[in-house]
């Protein structure tokens, strides 16, 4: 019985990997198994602070093409982030439009006026706007990749191993787990709800309200059915009963990977000095 429901489980995270095929690690991208969990660790902070620190449109840039030269590296292709990450690029061009909008600061660059309406677009609020899109994109995707890249087990393993609690190993790994779980009951749930002729479709207040109590508040009822069953099945195998643990895989770091770990944050600090001159 166990290993039927094992079996079914594990048939519903491979259809879900079919339809959710972003939202959790992809074991195809063959070159990204190869480095370190740690490695892709590092690299996604240093990445990260430097987007966030950097104050130029052109740094910006710098790390956009870099991003990309990443998802390339790691077996991904080019197309993947532009069909993967749509509502995030959609998003940060509302950031630019509200920021060219509404900075009026700068060279006058196109003006516009009908009756009482006035819109102004000025070269400052064009740079902000760059800017901030860039860098919400760079945080974003960074942030995709490392999750589409980085096998979570491996990556718990690593931090376990470096020291961190094995509780905290153990939080991590099932909260990216329930991850595309969630996904899949969210869709059972709207499913089931628009079977019974229940509208949830449309941007109105009245449609929102209704998907909150349709579809948000099962969903949160069979979540905590769900960490309610695994705190059972931890109690059950006496989980956190031993100080330390053994590991089924060692993930050490090697020279070359300790090299690597130091190399990351000082070149992504010669970046952050070259542009911010």
């Amino acid at each position: 019985m166990n290993l039927s429901r094992d079996t079914a489980h594990r048939g519903r995270i491979s259809g879900l990997q079919g339809s959710y095929p972003g939202l959790t690690y992809r074991g195809s991208c063959s070159r990204a198994q190869h480095v370190h969990p740690l490695v892709k660790l590092v690299l996604l902070l240093s990445f990260s602070t430097a987007v966030i620190a950097v104050p130029s449109v052109l740094g910006q840039g710098f790390f956009l093409g870099l991003l990309a030269v990443f998802y390339a590296l790691a077996g991904l292709g080019s197309t993947f982030p532009l069909r993967k990450l749509r509502f995030i690029y959609l998003f940060g061009l509302l950031i630019f439009l509200v920021q060219a909008l509404a900075v009026g600061e700068g060279v006058l660059l196109w003006r516009f006026s009908w009756g009482p309406l006035h819109i102004s677009i000025r070269s400052e609020g064009l740079r902000e706007g760059l800017k901030l899109m860039m860098r919400f994109i760079n945080i974003i995707g960074s942030s995709y990749l490392f999750v589409v890249a980085t096998d979570p087990n491996k990556l718990a393993y690593a931090l376990m191993q470096l020291g961190l609690p094995y509780r905290f190993g153990f939080a991590l790994i099932t909260a990216l787990r329930f991850i595309p779980i969630f996904h899949l009951e969210l869709e059972q749930v709207k499913n089931a709800q628009m079977a019974k002729g229940i509208e949830l479709e449309g941007l109105s207040l009245k449609n929102l309200l209704r998907a909150v109590r349709y579809l948000y508040v099962p969903l949160v009822i069979s979540a905590l059915s769900r960490v309610d069953n695994l705190t059972i099945s931890m109690e059950g195998r006496a989980f956190g009963l031993h100080p330390e643990r053994t590991f089924m895989s060692s993930q050490a770091l090697s020279t070359k990977d300790r090299i690597i770990i130091l190399a990351i944050p000082l070149f992504f600090l010669l970046c952050y000095c070259f542009f911010s001159r």
